[in-house]
């Protein structure tokens, strides 16, 4: 039986799960595919704290180094996290020959085009399935499944903190501060959610998604981002009672040759599939010019999800790797630079983009607000669909005014709300959320 040998380095919790699955599911992977996986050695800088389970039979060190400098090790898989020193790592592993797993979107959304180059010179595989949306195959049918088509549109919720959050607000009324902290409670959340809850986790995903579908590199300028730490119960109320459910999406649409690039929370149809996906699971929604709708769903995160799409990577580079002799290049690579990067499509300024919108108007409950509003929303030809008035406080003369719009552009509404807001009718500032049909 062929015998493919690997290092470890990172045995925090995907890393754990990744020892834990190829000790618990070992000989199943072997009657599966023919081939042996010999985890060989961990590195981790706390590895002799660890009490989790015994960790006899493998070589345990505390600098990368054991891993990095054994040519034994044919694939190594990095789980550690963050930029540096993850980037220095895989760089000195593929320089020495060696193929790389990661689940490290970050890295890879600022450095990917770095690395995927010096793999596609040295001759070695880069696997990254577990960066984006966990254990749903999202990077395998984008390279495979979905490579005969133009993709037109890619959306999805890659986030499992911020949906936990929502769904929470959606169904149990929590409030957002509320919400965080049943997250925190339960696992869902880090102790520090800012990436999550502002919305930079789904960017770094979708930045690689984008890559994928599209064929541009994105920058992290050329996204635009919000979070939803705003979100309030009136917010969640309208949608409800409009026929929506607010999610955060990352959007990646391509027309006319330009890519649009987009994370935010967004109003979706309550018929949507996108809809029905709630608490920390993940599902991303592509639209190909063959195969029209599709979309894919699962765990977006946790230990074992993760680590079963770290070893999915495992696995297909070792069969690969079977075919093809050490150090040579693979005839079937799909991670050369000039297959990754080979579109010339201009990124789309959000100010540019199209859509529906939700607007949110905290007004002093006086005559002609209304008219006054709709005037101006006219005036920069932002057509309204519905319109809603209710008085929040009537002792206090507080109003608010909500309203949906037909299809406008970014710029029309953006200055709209400007305009409306120096009129001196409005509380507070004015509130928009995106439609997403």
């Amino acid at each position: 039986m062929a015998q493919i040998t690997l290092g470890l380095i990172g045995l925090g919790t995907v890393g754990t799960g990744v020892v834990r699955l190829l000790r618990e599911n070992g000989d199943l992977i072997e009657k599966k595919t023919g081939i042996r996986f010999r985890l060989k050695k961990i590195a981790d800088r706390g590895i002799h704290l660890f009490r989790e389970f015994p960790l006899d039979g493998y070589e345990l060190a505390e600098k990368a180094e054991a891993v990095l400098e054994d040519p034994e090790i044919e694939i190594a898989i990095e789980l550690i996290g963050g930029y540096e020193p993850a980037r220095t790592y895989l760089l000195q592993a593929i320089e020495s020959g060696k193929h790389v797993v990661t689940a490290n979107k970050a890295l890879l959304a600022k450095f990917g085009g770095e690395i995927f180059a010096l793999a596609d010179k040295v001759g070695v595989e880069v696997g990254f399935e577990g960066s984006v949306a966990g254990t749903v195959p999202i990077i395998r049918v984008l390279q495979d499944g979905l490579a005969a088509n133009r993709i037109e549109k890619v959306m999805g919720i890659v986030n499992g903190t911020t949906n936990f959050i929502l769904t929470r607000m959606t169904e149990d009324g929590m409030s957002y501060a509320e919400a965080l902290a049943e997250a925190t409670r339960r696992g869902f959340a880090e102790a520090d959610p800012t990436l999550d809850v502002d919305g930079e986790d789904a960017a770094h995903k979708l930045s690689i998604l984008a890559t994928l579908a599209f064929g541009v590199r994105p920058e992290r300028g050329d996204i635009h981002v919000e979070g939803i730490r705003d979100l309030g119960s009136e917010d969640i109320a309208f949608a409800k009672d409009n026929g929506y459910v607010i999610k955060l999406l990352a959007i990646g649409r391509k027309t006319n040759g330009h890519v649009e690039l987009r994370v935010h929370p967004a109003l979706v149809p309550k018929n949507h599939p996108l809809a029905s996906v709630r608490d920390e699971f993940n599902a991303v929604f592509v639209k190909g010019d063959a195969s029209r709708e599709t979309m894919y769903y699962g765990r977006g995160a946790g230990q074992m999800p993760t680590a079963s799409a770290v070893l999915s990577d495992i696995i297909e580079i070792a069969e690969r790797a079977l075919h093809s002799p050490r150090g040579s290049r693979p005839a079937e690579s799909r991670m050369r630079k000039r297959t990754l990067y080979w579109s010339s499509d201009k990124f789309k300024p959000i100010y540019e983009v199209r859509t529906r919108y939700y607007l949110r108007f905290p007004i002093a409950d006086t005559p002609g607000a209304i008219g006054a509003l709709t005037t101006i929303l006219g005036k920069h030809g932002v057509s309204i669909a519905a319109v809603r008035a209710s008085i929040v406080d009537s002792s206090a003369k507080k109003g608010r005014i909500e309203i949906l719009t037909h299809e406008a552009e970014e710029m029309a509404v953006k200055v709209s709300c400007t305009e409306i807001d120096a009129t001196g009718i409005l509380r507070d500032r004015p509130r928009l959320i995106r439609v997403e049909d």
